[in-house]
């Protein structure tokens, strides 16, 4: 039986006094668990860069990932600086990710944080890109549909940012007969919509190393436009398990509908992600003071590790 894993303020007190904690808790059939950064971990130096982070935590879990090529032409006007496209092996690749997130909780005994605590469950589908932004490789956020949190309907696209609130209804429970999902949003009735066979058990496992699933998901850093302000959100969480899937995409309209460009996209790869019992996540900040921030890294680690 797994042990019953501490909070986040013990989380980063064991790990200013271990420096470096292995992820516990995981296992091929059980592939979540408590985790903690190693002292070297990059993704985490740069998480703990910006003032304020870790911000709170949140449980993934049963994530869904399509993963698509296309060329890199239809992508590169999408782009503005600072940030430059990432290619894998000279093609463009897009992803759209079925996220659900539970258990939000800050990291700090005040915080605006605790306001996230009152959302039991934000579930999303995202479609995003790769770059990176001064040698910081990432996820830049093309679009993003969100579930209504409490069932209310907000407006969409304020502050500037690019997504809409949705109708989201994933079913990704590996040990049901099928992973299901459809996401709909627009007057039309636009869908996005899949299912596949779950994964066998025994498939559970780090993502290959130089395949295109690794070179999408194993980045901890995500960038998007708020208005005409580039910024930055720094999240960690232990390297991903995975399984391959063959899903079957049955409805595309909700993207085209959007980006008429990703009708010509090939889906290339899909994985299935059981997720990670605590991911760490950072504020979102505007990516020339993040930058700034990383080059005081060292000084603001040092910070980090005297915090009472």
């Amino acid at each position: 039986m797994r042990a019953k894993p501490p909070n986040s303020s013990s989380l980063l007190k064991q790990w200013r006094q271990a420096g470096s904690l292995s992820y516990v808790g995981a296992s091929a059939a059980s592939p979540t668990g408590t985790a903690l950064p190693g002292a070297d971990d990059e993704d985490w130096s740069r998480l703990v860069s910006g003032r304020g982070d870790p911000f709170l935590t949140a449980k993934w879990e049963r994530i869904v990932f399509f993963h698509f090529v296309v060329n890199a032409e239809r992508i590169r006007p999408l782009l503005r600086a600072p940030f430059e496209l990432d290619l894998h092996e000279g093609r463009a690749c897009v992803s759209l990710a079925a996220v659900t997130m539970r258990r939000f909780r800050p990291c700090r005994p005040i915080s605006i944080a605790w306001c996230f605590g009152a959302i039991r469950r934000q579930q999303f589908l995202n479609l995003r890109t790769y770059v990176h932004c001064g040698g910081e490789p990432g996820v830049l956020f093309l679009h993003g549909w969100l579930s209504r949190p409490f069932g209310v309907a907000l407006p969409s696209g304020l502050c500037g940012l690019s997504y809409a609130f949705a109708s989201v209804d994933y079913h990704h429970d590996a040990a049901s007969s099928a992973l299901r999902g459809v996401v709909t949003a627009g007057k039309p009735g636009h869908r996005f919509a899949y299912h596949s066979k779950p994964p066998a058990e025994t498939c559970f496992g780090p993502c290959p190393r130089g395949s295109l699933s690794e070179f999408a998901m194993e980045r901890c850093t995500g960038f998007f436009w708020r208005g005409q302000e580039p910024r930055v959100i720094r999240v960690w969480h232990p390297h991903w398990l995975q399984a391959p899937l063959e899903p079957t995409i049955e409805d595309v309209s909700l993207v085209t509908s959007r980006f008429p460009w990703f009708s010509e996209a090939r889906m290339a790869e899909a994985n299935y992600g059981p997720g990670f019992d605590r991911v760490w996540l950072g504020r979102a900040h505007p990516v020339d003071k993040a930058c700034k921030a990383r080059r005081e890294g060292h000084r603001r680690l040092s910070s980090f590790f005297e915090m009472p």
